[in-house]
């Protein structure tokens, strides 16, 4: 293949160097998020623990390093094509003294073999805004280096859905063609995508349809419009062309990541119908059809499934349970955590029994619990002489995975739900609230934190300073009626803190 100019190594690089990139974490990336799902569908994963992993594409690091400083025995190797991210990535492990992870500068397919063979990898952002040739390295290096039973996340873009997406791109790229430098490329974009953002006159449906692309895209920042709608290459595919190109290099589709979208929720009756006839792989391409699919977060491997890649709720009793950031969040809001059977016994008695499981566990967040401990506590199934219901405790929680209310672990982190004396949050999230708004928990969640207060608070809590000597070093910002007012103040942004994922002690 013959590459033009936006798309050799080089105009990739400064492409990144241009317009800096704004990763974050992505807990569907992280290795036990992987292991978790690849456990679900009939696989046995390696140990999390003590893993290897290599990101495809690693930029400044954002997502690799919260990984590696909560999992100091594991092993963590990122690489990019960008001096600029690998140079940024390299000086953020050494401020926050990460030893366990290291960063390459270069092209993928130049990776020394040196670095041997990897547990997990991660191909986030890059499959669908690369040359052909390095998409296909990429699944060379993994059919070569990846561990028998090890684990894939690669995200890319696909159609049906990015056929509309597309007809926006061309528009966009036109319209910037022959336009010099990447800021004034970013503003003539926007100009454009503004104006036909607005209303006018619809001839028919397609118009408003792209009329909403267009307002989306005005609206999206410089990051995610300069590599993504403006990218070049940006080739989206269908799923078994990806599903296809894998195989050919030794590598299987497990699931897609997001536990969610493994299920065909809202799919017309007749499309039910039309997928008991299909494989797994001829059913997920429908899927896409049936939701207009645009993106995907795919897991491959290179093993068999003991259950034929179906999921498998009993496999749960091995991992731990938490309520999810969602759940939090709802109970925080006061919503509903639950809808009710709606007449039907059993639904009822489910229902019941799952509003009591995740009050239950939005009480004690962040702790988890077994689901032998879940079973105790719900008296589940219900005594004779109550409502019957035909599931197992497995399959409604499964389900709770699914909606994700719930979240599952096989690596537990060492969360604590309440501050001690000296109380100490995660290295990266600390570093992190001096440095912006994002910041990253230990489920490797991404919260955009604005409270300036709460910012500071995080920063301070590196173990060495008491609950009074946190607060008194917050007296400028925190300008309370007295000392303890401000401590009572501190300790219930410490509670959320701890809600949320943040502290170790």
């Amino acid at each position: 293949m013959r590459l033009n100019d936006r798309t050799t190594g080089t105009a990739l690089a400064e492409k990144y160097d241009a317009i800096a990139y704004e990763a974050q974490s992505n807990p569907l990336s992280h290795p036990d998020h992987m292991a978790v799902v690849a456990t679900l569908f009939g696989l046995a994963p390696p140990n999390v623990a003590t893993c290897r992993v290599l990101e495809f594409g690693c930029n400044d690091g954002a997502n690799l390093l919260p990984m590696a400083a909560s999992l100091p025995d594991a092993q963590f190797v990122g690489c990019d094509l960008s001096p600029r991210a690998i140079a940024a990535a390299r000086q953020a492990a050494a401020e926050l003294a990460i030893a366990n992870v290291r960063f390459v500068e270069g092209d993928l397919s130049e990776l020394p073999e040196a670095l041997g063979e990897f547990d997990y990898m991660i191909a986030h952002g890059v499959y669908s805004w690369v040359p052909a040739r390095v998409r296909d390295a990429m699944f060379t290096l993994a059919g070569r280096r990846l561990r028998p039973n090890g684990v894939m996340f690669v995200s890319y873009n696909v159609y049906p859905g990015c056929h509309i997406r597309r007809a926006i791109w061309e528009v966009l790229r036109m319209h910037v063609d022959g336009v010099d430098g990447a800021r004034a490329r970013l503003a003539r974009a926007r100009e454009l995508a503004a104006a036909l953002a607005e209303p006018g006159t619809t001839q028919n449906k397609t118009d408003a349809l792209l009329r909403a692309e267009f307002e989306r895209v005005a609206k999206v920042t410089d990051s995610a419009l300069y590599h993504d709608d403006l990218a070049e290459p940006n080739d989206p595919v269908y799923f078994r062309e990806f599903a296809a190109h894998a195989g050919a290099h030794g590598l299987e589709f497990a699931s897609e990541a997001q536990l969610r979208v493994t299920r065909p929720i809202g799919v017309a009756p007749s499309m039910l119908q039309l997928f008991a006839g299909l494989d797994r792989l001829e059913r997920e391409q429908y899927l896409d059809f049936a939701h207009l699919r645009r993106f995907r977060q795919s897991l491959l491997c290179r093993c068999e499934s003991t259950t034929g890649f179906r999921l498998a709720p009993e496999r749960i009793a091995s991992m731990r349970i938490a309520a999810s950031t969602a759940l939090l969040r709802a109970a925080a809001d006061g919503k509903p955590l639950i809808r009710s059977g709606q007449g039907d016994a059993a639904a009822d008695a489910e229902a019941q029994a799952l509003r009591a499981l995740f009050e239950w566990l939005v009480a004690i967040a962040p702790q988890t619990a077994s689901l032998s401990e879940i079973e105790e506590r719900l008296l589940w199934p219900p005594p004779s002489g109550g409502a019957a219901s035909p599931r197992s405790i497995e399959a409604l929680v499964a389900d709770a995975c699914l909606d994700g209310s719930l979240m599952l672990q096989l690596h537990r982190p060492a969360l604590v739900a309440l501050a001690g004396e000296r109380p100490l949050a995660s290295v990266v999230s600390r570093w992190q609230a001096g440095r912006g708004v994002r910041v990253t928990n230990l489920w490797h969640e991404t919260i955009q934190m604005h409270d300036q207060i709460a910012l500071r608070l995080l920063a301070l809590l590196d173990g060495s300073r008491t609950r009074t000597e946190v607060a008194a070093a917050m007296t400028d910002i925190l300008p309370a009626s007295g000392a303890a007012a401000r401590e009572q103040r501190i300790d219930e942004y410490l509670r959320q803190l701890g809600k949320h994922g943040f502290l170790l002690r």
